[in-house]
């Protein structure tokens, strides 16, 4: 007779970087005999991997604890594990509030994950025999109490470690035709507003000949998109002094049909060769996203980003004049502290001048651990969200202009799903980062993950509508 399967469930907050850990932790999962569901109802093991850069995700987090408590009332054995940068983070207070937690680790122990939910398996199973000799209350809240008393396993990872044993082969991929390759980990630019190298480490990069090795068996296996993951790509540096430069200009050698993206650039790092190497590739997508968060020399100095906003400005020129067509896109805080009017006017000035494709905007939300909470002459809360709604007001009309500009034109990209709510249409990311909702040409078939190429016909705030011309 079989024996039953464990379960396992994996909630994810935060950017690409989880998204790839969690792909990691499920293939170490499926490689101990775990199965994956959808359901958290269903599992013996939930993990939620965490994101620390901003309020919002963490308080999120805190709210599906408040749930999970519930499952493991009806559920003892449920073993319930946080990971990623709120775990780096606030890993003693997590078990203070939340004590039925049994897993605390944070995103460079990763490949203990084995040893110590053998840990938590043991201590979980004492606790169900503890709980089988317990003798009822006489009422049900009463008897609830009693049970919430005995804490969960709290196994700790190893806050210290450097990541050398991270499961970087056992990944369980969400996709069949995309695929993230993490070419490096940590940061090293202490920007002050940022929680992140607290929590992820300083910079290390992977090996060169492994990072080409992936990308090469990634294409054979027939996927068409690759990302190329780091906190900030432009200081990868392998141990023969290879560039990034050098990496992407090795990874465009290989044949095939496929297309390379990658997350996140600084611009203190990006180099002209990177620019050079850009202009001249067959499959690096025509596609920089460059964070400026301020256009302000004066509040990047109080952020610590190493760079003027003509520095800036020159390499968005560069950019621009080597790789015609090329889609840009950014990263802005407003109201960061002592930000005035005339240094919000230069962020505004700045998006006009640049035209971005799109921008992820946000107000500037304190982390508690990082040098910014030093710095005197907090914005008023009042003050950063309107300055952040007028930031959204101006990114939307630059983005419709855009896209209205676009209609007429024809782009190769990929089918990623069918469009929400419907059946009928799909979602097509192009080539240089659009997204185009066209309708099937065959309703019965399934298009997911495959080439076509595009032509739009309307432009709209955040998508294209277009007409599949080739398939």
């Amino acid at each position: 007779m079989n024996e039953k399967k464990l379960k396992f469930h994996i909630i994810t907050f935060g950017c690409q970087m989880n998204v790839a850990d969690s792909e990691m932790m499920s293939g170490a999962l499926m490689k101990l005999g775990y199965e994956k569901t959808d359901l958290k109802k269903n599992a013996d093991l939930v993990l939620i991997n965490t994101c620390a850069v901003r309020t919002k995700p963490e308080a999120k987090v805190y709210s599906h604890l408040g749930e999970l408590m519930k499952l493991k009332d009806t559920n003892p054995s449920l073993i319930i594990g946080i990971c990623g940068c709120v775990a780096q983070k606030e890993r003693e207070n997590i078990l203070k509030r939340f004590p039925y937690v049994d897993l605390v680790f944070g995103p460079q122990s990763i490949g203990e994950l084995p040893g110590l939910l053998a840990l938590a398996s043991k201590a979980v199973a004492k606790k169900l025999i503890m709980l089988s000799q317990m003798k009822p209350q006489g009422n049900e809240k009463a008897d609830l109490k009693m049970k919430r008393k005995l804490k969960g396993a709290r196994i700790y990872g190893d806050f210290e470690s450097a990541g050398d044993n991270l499961p970087e082969k056992d990944v369980a991929r969400e996709s069949d035709f995309k695929a993230y390759i993490t070419i490096m980990r940590g940061c090293n630019n202490f920007c002050s507003y940022c929680i992140v190298p607290y929590t992820r480490g300083r910079e290390k990069s992977r090996p060169f000949d492994v990072i080409i090795s992936e990308a090469e068996e990634l294409v054979r296996s027939g996927y068409k998109e690759i990302t190329l993951l780091g906190q900030n790509v432009n200081s990868y540096k392998g141990a023969g002094g290879e560039t990034f430069a050098d990496l992407l200009e090795r990874i465009d050698a290989i044949e095939g049909k496929f297309f390379v993206r990658f997350m996140t650039s600084h611009p203190k790092d990006l180099s002209d060769r990177l620019i050079d190497v850009m202009a001249h590739a067959r499959h690096i997508a025509p596609h920089v996203h460059l964070p400026f968060q301020s256009g302000s020399t004066r509040i990047l100095e109080l952020m610590n980003r190493k760079y003027s906003r003509q520095h800036y400005i020159g390499l968005i020129d560069k950019i621009k004049s080597k790789i015609p067509g090329v889609t840009l896109t950014t990263d802005v805080i407003a109201g960061f502290a002592q930000e005035t009017e005339e240094d919000f006017n230069d962020t505004v000035s700045l998006l006009n001048l640049v035209r971005f494709d799109s921008a992820f905007l946000f107000f500037y939300s304190e982390r508690e651990g990082t040098a910014a909470m030093a710095i005197e002459g907090a914005v008023p809360l009042k003050t950063r969200l309107e300055r952040l709604e007028r930031l959204v007001k101006l990114q939307m009309d630059i983005t419709f202009d855009i896209n209205r500009s676009m209609t007429g034109e024809i782009h190769e990209g990929i089918v990623e799903s069918l469009a929400p709510k419907s059946k009928k249409e799909l979602s097509i990311r192009t080539y240089d980062n659009h997204v185009v909702i066209a309708e099937s040409p065959v309703p019965s078939e399934n298009f997911t993950g495959r080439f076509v190429r595009v032509k739009i016909t309307e432009g709209f705030n955040f998508v294209l509508k277009g007409e599949i011309i080739e398939y």
